[in-house]
C-alpha cells in the first residue's frame, strides 16, 4: 500500500513538472532578428513563472532569469522568452500575449546539439530540450513542437515551422494538428515571364492538414489593385465552391485563366475560405507578376464619382490626367461591375485631356444647372453611362485596346452621404484604397472640373484638437458652450467636423472652409447669449472663432463628448461629470469645467476642475487654472513648486513629471510628509511609458486638503521585462498666499 501511494506521488510529480513545456525555438533567426524561445502551459491551471530560469548546453554560461515579476501563465497559454523584446515585437508585431526579455542571454547553437533547460522558481527542471539543427528550424524558420503533450526529446515531435511568418509565437504551432484545418499549400502563376496578350494561368493547391474531413469550402482569386495583400470583395476575380469531401491529407487543385492579359506589374491573392477552420493564417498566399510589352498605363485616373445625386443632377464621374502628356480618349470605354463584359463607349470623337486637367463624363446636361462653377468645355455627355449602385459598385475605365486603365471598387462606407460626391484625396495613392477617398465637403457638394475639396484637408491625429472647456450649467441669460483648442502645431481644416454629445451631433464649422491655426480656440455656443456674459468675444481676434449651433445641448448630469473630423475619426473624447467641479464651491452654477493642461489626458479626472475666473468661464482665452511643468530636466521633478491649492485660481495644481531609463515599467508614485507618513498615493502599480506627467491637487487619499508644509514625492519603477528597478524622490511645498 505504501509503495502504491509513493507511485501516485511520483506520477503526480512528473505531471506537475511537465505542465509548462518548451514549445518553439528560434535559434537561427535572419538578421537583424534575434533569438527567442516559447514556453507553453499544457496543464489545466495557471502557473506563476516569477523567478523561473533557463540555460543552454554550455555549462560555462550562467543560468538566466526569465522574469522577477509576478507573471501568471494561464492554462493553454504561451509566453515568449527573448533576447531583445523590442527586436522581437518589430519582427512579430501581431503577438499580443506574454513577451519577456530574459535577464541576460546565452546564444543558442545553430549547428550540432544544443540544450534549452527550463527551471521553475524552486530551481527544479520543468522541461529540458536537447535538439539538433538536423531536426529543422534553420534559415530564419523556427523549430516547432508538433504535440505539446508528446515527448520533448523525440525528433519525430519537432520540425520546421510551415507558417507563412516562418514561426508561430504566441499561438498554436503550425505543425500541431487541428481538428479542422485547410491550408493553401501552393499558388503558382504561369508563364514565368508573360507578355502582353498572353493567357495568365493560375493554379492553387489546397490541402486538408486537419484531423477531420472537410467539405463546403471556397477557393477565391483576387486582383490586388492596391498591392496591400488584403482581399477585397470588389477585387474578386473568381470563386469556386467545393461541396465534395476532402479527406485528411488529400489535396484539391483549382485552375483559372485570364486571357489577353495587359502589361504591367500585377498582384493576385489566393484564399481558401472554410467556416470551421481552426487556423486561418495559412489560408492565403500572395503572388506578384510583371507582364511585359507596351505599357497600358496612361496616367489617367478616376478622380471623383457622383453615384447618389439629388434630382435633377445626373450621375457622373470625373477623370484626371496625372501624366506629363496629353491623352486622346477617343473610343475609350467605361463600365460598372455588371457591364464589365460590355462597356460603353465614352466618345467616338477626338477628345484631348491635357496634363493636370480634368474631364467630366455625365449622363445628361442637367449637371450644368446645379454646378455654376463647372467648366462646360470639360464635359462629355454619355447617355449610356452605367447606373451606379449607392452601396457597392465598380467604375472601370478602358483604353481603345480594351486594357483597364483605372478601376475603383467603392463602397458606401468610403464616405457616402446623400448629394455629396465621392472624392479622391491623392493622385499617388492606390485607386482601391478606401482611406484615399472621402465624401466631398465643398459648398456645391462636389467639385466637377475643379480640385477636390478633400485634397487640401490637413490630416488631424488623435488629440491634435482637444476639448478644453465645458459650460454645461450657465447662469440665466447666458449660453452653454464647448471650447476646443488646437494643440497640434498644424493648420487644420475644420470643414465637415462635428461635435457629438451622447447620441446627438452638431456641426462645428459654419462656412464651407474653416481653417484653424495652431494655438487657436474654437467656441461652439448654443446661441448669441454667450455675449451677455463674455462680451469680449464680439471683437475680432485671430486667436479664436465663435460658432453658433442651436442643436448644442449639454446635460447637467454629465455626458460623453467627442470631436469628429470630416472622415468621422474621433479626434478627442471624454465623459464629463459635475463631480469634476472643485468641491470647495458651494454652488457650481455658472462655472465652467476647465482643463488644467491641454497636453495631458482628456479622460484624466485630475486634469479638470472648476473655472476660477470671476466670469465663471474663459472661452477663447487661456484657462484660469492652466498649469504646466516648466522643468525640462529628466528623472523626477515638480512644477510649480511651491503651489497653493487654496481656491483662488492661482497655481491650484502642480504637475509631477518623470522620465525613466526603461521604455515600459510598472510605476508607483507616493507622497509622504516630513515624518515619513504616507499621505497620498498618486499611482500604484500602473503600467507607464518612459515619461509622463501626473497632476497633484494637494489633497490626501481621503480628499482632504493637506496642511501647509514640505512633502516628499517618491517614485519607484520596475521594468516589466527584466525586473530592473529605478527610484527617485524630490520635495514639494504646499503654500498659501500671504
Amino acid at each position: 500500500m505504501k509503495k502504491y501511494f509513493l507511485l501516485i506521488i511520483l506520477v503526480l510529480s512528473v505531471q506537475i513538472k511537465a505542465q509548462v513545456v518548451i514549445n518553439e525555438v528560434m535559434f537561427a533567426p535572419t538578421a537583424p532578428n534575434k533569438e527567442w524561445f516559447e514556453i507553453y502551459n499544457a496543464g489545466s491551471s495557471p502557473v506563476n513563472i516569477q523567478n523561473w530560469k533557463w540555460r543552454d548546453a554550455a555549462q560555462s554560461n550562467p543560468v538566466r532569469t526569465i522574469t522577477t515579476q509576478n507573471v501568471l501563465l494561464n492554462a493553454n497559454s504561451y509566453a515568449v522568452i527573448c533576447e531583445d523584446s523590442a527586436n522581437f515585437r518589430s519582427a512579430f508585431p501581431g503577438v499580443t500575449g506574454i513577451v519577456l526579455q530574459s535577464v541576460g542571454w546565452n546564444a543558442l547553437n545553430n549547428t550540432g546539439n544544443e540544450n534549452v533547460v527550463l527551471y521553475n522558481s524552486a530551481f527544479q527542471i520543468s522541461d529540458s530540450l536537447t535538439y539538433s539543427n538536423t531536426w529543422g528550424g534553420t534559415g530564419g524558420v523556427s523549430l516547432e513542437r508538433i504535440n505539446p503533450g508528446g515527448p520533448t526529446n523525440s525528433r519525430t515531435n519537432w520540425g520546421s515551422s510551415i507558417d507563412f511568418l516562418k514561426a508561430t509565437p504566441g499561438r498554436v504551432n503550425s505543425l500541431t494538428p487541428k481538428q479542422n484545418d485547410l491550408i493553401l499549400k501552393t499558388f503558382t502563376i504561369t508563364p514565368a515571364a508573360p507578355q502582353s496578350g498572353d493567357t495568365l494561368k493560375f493554379q492553387i493547391i489546397v490541402k486538408n492538414i486537419g484531423l477531420n474531413p472537410a467539405s463546403n469550402y471556397d477557393i477565391n482569386l483576387y486582383r490586388d489593385n492596391s498591392f496591400d495583400s488584403i482581399p477585397l470583395y470588389g477585387n474578386l476575380i473568381n470563386s469556386r465552391t467545393y461541396t465534395s469531401v476532402l479527406n485528411v491529407n488529400d489535396s484539391v487543385i483549382y485552375n483559372f485563366n485570364i486571357p489577353n492579359i495587359d502589361s504591367g506589374r500585377k498582384q493576385y491573392i489566393g484564399l481558401v475560405v472554410y467556416a470551421p477552420d481552426a487556423d486561418t493564417l495559412n489560408n492565403k498566399l500572395v503572388r506578384t507578376v510583371t507582364i511585359g510589352g507596351p505599357v497600358v498605363t496612361t496616367g489617367l485616373i478616376i478622380n471623383e464619382i457622383m453615384y447618389a445625386p439629388q434630382s435633377p443632377e445626373p450621375e457622373w464621374i470625373e477623370i484626371y490626367n496625372n501624366s506629363g502628356t496629353a491623352v486622346n480618349i477617343k473610343n475609350w470605354k467605361l463600365s460598372d461591375s455588371t457591364s464589365q463584359s460590355n462597356p460603353g463607349i465614352i466618345t467616338s470623337s477626338d477628345k484631348i485631356i491635357n496634363p493636370n486637367d480634368y474631364i467630366v463624363i455625365a449622363k445628361s446636361n442637367a449637371i450644368i444647372s446645379v454646378h455654376p462653377l463647372l467648366d462646360t468645355t470639360k464635359i462629355i455627355y454619355m447617355s449610356s453611362l452605367p447606373t451606379f449602385n449607392n452601396d457597392k459598385d465598380k467604375v472601370i475605365l478602358f483604353n481603345t485596346g480594351g486594357g483597364i486603365v483605372d478601376e475603383v471598387s467603392y463602397k458606401s462606407n468610403w464616405g457616402w452621404s446623400p448629394r455629396n460626391s465621392l472624392e479622391r484625396k491623392s493622385f499617388l495613392n492606390p485607386s482601391n484604397d478606401s482611406s484615399n477617398w472621402a465624401s466631398s465637403v465643398d459648398c456645391e457638394y462636389s467639385t466637377p472640373s475643379r480640385v477636390n475639396s478633400v485634397v487640401n484637408l490637413t490630416g488631424a491625429l488623435r488629440n491634435d484638437v482637444v476639448v478644453n472647456e465645458i459650460m454645461f450649467d450657465p447662469i440665466s441669460g447666458s449660453a452653454e458652450y464647448v471650447e476646443l483648442y488646437n494643440i497640434s502645431g498644424k493648420y487644420l481644416n475644420f470643414t465637415g467636423w462635428r461635435l457629438s454629445v451622447s447620441t446627438s451631433y452638431c456641426n462645428i464649422f459654419d462656412t464651407c472652409k474653416l481653417i484653424i491655426k495652431p494655438g487657436m480656440y474654437v467656441i461652439l455656443s448654443a446661441d448669441t447669449t454667450i455675449y451677455n456674459r463674455f462680451g469680449y468675444l464680439r471683437g475680432i481676434d485671430s486667436t479664436r472663432k465663435v460658432i453658433f449651433n442651436s442643436s448644442l445641448s449639454l446635460s447637467n448630469e454629465g455626458a460623453v463628448v467627442r470631436v469628429l473630423d470630416v472622415l468621422n475619426n474621433v479626434i478627442d473624447s471624454l465623459n464629463y461629470s459635475p463631480d469634476w467641479h472643485n468641491n470647495n464651491l458651494a454652488d457650481t452654477k455658472g462655472y465652467s469645467l476647465e482643463r488644467i493642461n491641454p497636453n495631458l489626458g482628456s479622460t484624466d479626472t485630475k486634469n479638470w476642475s472648476s473655472c476660477a475666473s470671476l466670469l465663471g468661464g474663459t472661452p477663447g482665452q487661456i484657462n484660469s487654472i492652466f498649469t504646466q511643468n516648466k522643468n525640462a530636466n529628466t528623472n523626477l521633478n515638480v512644477s510649480p513648486n511651491p503651489f497653493s491649492p487654496d481656491g483662488d485660481g492661482y497655481e491650484e495644481f502642480t504637475i509631477v513629471k518623470y522620465k525613466l531609463k526603461t521604455n515600459i515599467a510598472s510605476i508607483r508614485i507616493k507622497i509622504y510628509d516630513v515624518k515619513g507618513r504616507l499621505v497620498r498615493t498618486l499611482i500604484n502599480n500602473q503600467i507607464s511609458g518612459n515619461e509622463a506627467q501626473i497632476i497633484f491637487d494637494g489633497k490626501n487619499d481621503n480628499g482632504e486638503k493637506l496642511r501647509i508644509g514640505i512633502y516628499i514625492v517618491y517614485l519607484e519603477a520596475v521594468d516589466d521585462q527584466g525586473g530592473t528597478r529605478e527610484s527617485a524622490k524630490t520635495t514639494i511645498v504646499i503654500a498659501t498666499k500671504l
